[in-house]
Formats: structure tokens, C-alpha cells, sequence
């Protein structure tokens, strides 16, 4: 028999076949695509779209006989919760997904809200990225509910609001106390667990001159040339020192100087100068540590004027730390197994370079991987397209995730305490 083993418990899937059987029966693979069509319809790059995605949704889950509710999101979205409660435990699984994406560009190679078929695949803004995954998530839901499957533990799906506009719909999850143990973020990843990835902290830093006429220098202190002084010594002290310091699965962190700003016009000397400062951080590293770190770099640099170095609003408003959960997890080991008992193979544990709402879920308490059908580097490209199997298969793996881990005849004696 095919065995789940996880902290040193057992749990023999035979014992579930008949429920998992019952599951995949209820399960419809033309639902699943025709609502992965319905929200890739929808332009979500825009607040109004990503509510008016909520909408639809919604009208899903309620034709599926499973309540929903709505959490406001800092004025400027939705999320949208629906959840099956469990008999015995407050603390169960839980599908995260976002119903945003990025623009189009107008170099796509099919309608970006056509959800065109063609060649065995939906083409589209959002099919990878990640509406095929939220439409999965959603109809594993509806066959849990429509297999009459008794739940021990709860099971519950978040949409959320603005995770490519900061991540701010999973902030708002948390900070209002959702309830899980594990947690699931349908990413595209091709059915593989990522387990790792690095945290991202942005700064603002301002140099300051004085301004004068470009004919009389002698009277300015020109903020450009200051700033690029700074840059220069940065480059040649944080980028090696980030280089020393590895993770096993990640890699080293890095550091980058995306944007550069400053002067008013041709003929003046600048008096400010403006740069933006990111790092990729590892496990172990904080962002007050980061800031510090940056501080005393321009500090060795001796600039002439005045520099003030800021986190950007939307990382002191919510820290965006790395994902890192062990391959030894009972997490990893019993989604693993389930992932194998439906694609006939285990999945590859992955780290990313992207970062995800699963750290910020992680970071609460909750213990999170990312797992979901799709190419991660068809996201935000001109050809984004997924396949059809895969969404179906998508929704086959979410449900037998759903059965095993929070069904009564489940995972009886592997923990899933925080």
C-alpha cells in the first residue's frame, strides 16, 4: 500500500481510496476551465477588475452551495474567503490565491482577455499567472462539498486583493487572523513544491546638494555626481559582502539600484539626487539589520552632502521576509505523496528567485509551499498560455491535498499544529 509518512506517523492512503475515489468523481474538468476562462476574461489588472473577478468567484462558489464572504482590502480591493468547516480541529488547510495580475503589454501574441484555446492550451493575461491555479482551488472545494466528505479539520480558499501590487490582500488575511496550519499558494510551478525563497527589502535613498548655476559650480554641490559616487562605493562594498554569506538552497543575496532620479534642469546644478535600493535577503539576515548595513556602507563612502536612506512605505507597512520550510516537513512530505498518487511522479523541491505571499503566510505561523499547474516564466510574458490538462489536473491534485489532510478518515496522526 502507498504510505504517507511524516514525523514518524503513518497514514495508509488505502484507508482513503474510497473518499479520494468519491472526490475525483465529483470533480468536473469542463467547470474548471470554463471558470479559469470566466475570470481570464476579466481585465484584473485594475481594481475594478480584480473585483469585478472577485464577483465571479463568488457566483461559482455559491452555485457550488459554499458561503462566502468578503474582507475589504486598505480601500482599494477584496478578498473573497470561502471555507468548509471542520468537526474536531480550528486549524486546517488553506488554498491562497490572487486574483490580480500585471497589465498587458501590447506585444501579447493572442487577446490578452480573450482566453483563446488553441492548441491544447488557454491563452491569456492571468492563465499562468494565476487564475488556472485559483479556478482549480476553487472547484477542489466544490467536489470536496459535492462528495459529502466529512471534514475534520477546516479547509478554506482566499482569493486575495493586490499580491503584484504589494501584497497587500494576504497582509490584510493575516492581519485580520486567518486561521491554518498549512497553507498552499497556487503559484505556477509545473505541480513541483517551492519550498525557499529570498525575502525582498526596497529603500529610497536621497542625497542632498546645492543648487547653483551651472556656470558657477564652485557655489552648488552637485546631488548626481554625489549619488553616483555613492552608488559606485556601494557596488564595491555591499555586492561583495552579500556574496560571502550563503544559503544552502538559495544562494547568496544580492543587491540592486533599479531606478536613479535627480536634477530640475540642464543648466543647474543639481541639489537632489534620488535612488532606489533593493536586496534580496536569506534566512537569518532582518531588515533593520539590512538598513543598518546600507546606513554605514554610505557612511564609508563619505559623501559630500547630506544622505537620508528610507524603506519604501510598502515594506515597513509589511516586511516581506524569505520562504524557507524544510524538506522534512510534514507539509512537504504529505503534499509530496499527494502529488504523486495523482501525476504518477513526486514533485522536485524547488527554490525561487520570486517572491510570493507564502512568506508572508509563513512568517505569521502558517506553514506554506507553493504548488500550482503552469510555467512560472510564461508570468507576466507576452505568450502566457497554460494547458488544459493541466488545469484539470490542477483540480485533481488540490482535491486529494484537500481529502488527505483535512478529511475524518485524513491524516489522523500527523501533526499539523503551527
Amino acid at each position: 500500500m502507498h504510505r504517507i509518512v511524516a514525523g514518524g506517523d503513518n497514514c495508509v492512503i488505502g484507508e482513503l481510496n474510497d473518499i479520494i475515489g468519491s472526490v475525483r468523481q465529483a470533480l468536473d474538468s469542463e467547470a474548471v476551465i470554463e471558470l479559469t476562462r470566466q475570470l481570464v476574461i476579466v481585465p484584473s489588472h485594475t481594481v475594478e477588475g480584480e473585483i469585478e473577478a472577485a464577483g465571479v468567484l463568488e457566483r461559482f462558489l455559491l452555485a457550488a452551495g459554499i458561503e462566502t464572504r468578503r474582507q475589504e482590502v486598505a480601500d482599494i480591493g477584496v478578498n473573497v474567503l470561502a471555507s468548509l468547516p471542520g468537526d474536531h480541529q480550528k486549524e486546517g488547510l488553506l488554498f491562497n490565491g490572487h486574483l490580480d495580475t500585471v497589465p498587458p503589454s501590447s506585444a501579447m501574441t493572442h487577446p490578452p482577455f480573450a482566453a483563446v484555446i488553441e492548441g491544447g492550451c488557454m491563452w491569456g493575461r492571468g492563465t499562468a499567472d494565476m487564475k488556472a491555479g485559483l479556478a482549480a482551488m476553487a472547484c477542489a472545494l466544490a467536489a470536496v462539498r459535492a462528495a459529502n466528505v466529512p471534514l475534520r479539520r477546516p479547509l478554506t480558499l482566499a482569493a486575495v486583493a493586490s499580491e503584484e501590487r504589494g501584497n497587500l490582500g494576504t497582509a490584510a488575511l493575516i492581519a485580520a487572523g486567518i486561521q491554518a496550519a498549512w497553507a498552499v499558494i497556487g503559484e505556477a510551478t509545473g505541480f513541483d513544491l517551492v519550498t525557499a525563497h529570498k525575502g525582498v527589502d526596497r529603500y529610497r535613498v536621497s542625497v542632498e546638494g546645492r543648487a547653483a548655476h551651472e556656470s558657477m559650480p564652485e557655489r552648488g554641490v552637485n546631488a548626481i555626481i554625489d549619488a553616483a559616487h555613492i552608488i559606485s562605493s556601494l557596488h564595491n562594498d555591499l555586492w561583495p559582502r552579500a556574496a560571502k554569506v550563503t544559503h544552502p538552497r538559495l544562494g547568496c543575496a544580492t543587491y540592486n539600484i533599479g531606478t536613479i532620479q535627480g536634477g530640475t534642469s540642464r543648466n543647474t546644478i543639481p541639489d537632489r539626487c534620488v535612488f532606489q535600493l533593493s536586496k534580496r535577503w536569506l534566512p537569518g539576515d532582518t531588515p533593520d539589520a539590512i538598513q543598518s548595513e546600507i546606513e554605514a556602507a554610505i557612511a564609508r563612502a563619505r559623501p559630500i552632502g547630506r544622505v537620508v536612506v528610507s524603506r519604501e512605505p510598502e515594506f515597513d507597512r509589511i516586511p516581506h521576509p524569505p520562504l524557507d520550510i524544510p524538506s522534512d516537513h510534514p507539509l512537504v512530505v504529505v503534499l509530496s505523496d499527494c502529488i504523486r498518487s495523482v501525476l504518477g511522479r513526486p514533485p522536485a523541491l524547488l527554490s525561487w528567485g520570486a517572491f510570493t505571499d507564502g512568506a508572508l503566510l509563513q512568517h505569521a505561523g502558517i506553514a506554506t509551499t507553493i504548488c500550482g499547474p503552469g510555467d512560472v516564466s510564461l508570468a507576466h510574458a507576452d505568450n502566457e498560455h497554460i494547458p488544459l490538462a493541466d488545469i484539470v489536473r490542477a483540480s485533481e491534485v488540490y482535491a486529494v491535498m484537500a481529502a488527505v489532510t483535512c478529511g475524518a478518515h485524513g491524516l489522523h496522526n500527523v501533526s499539523m499544529s503551527r
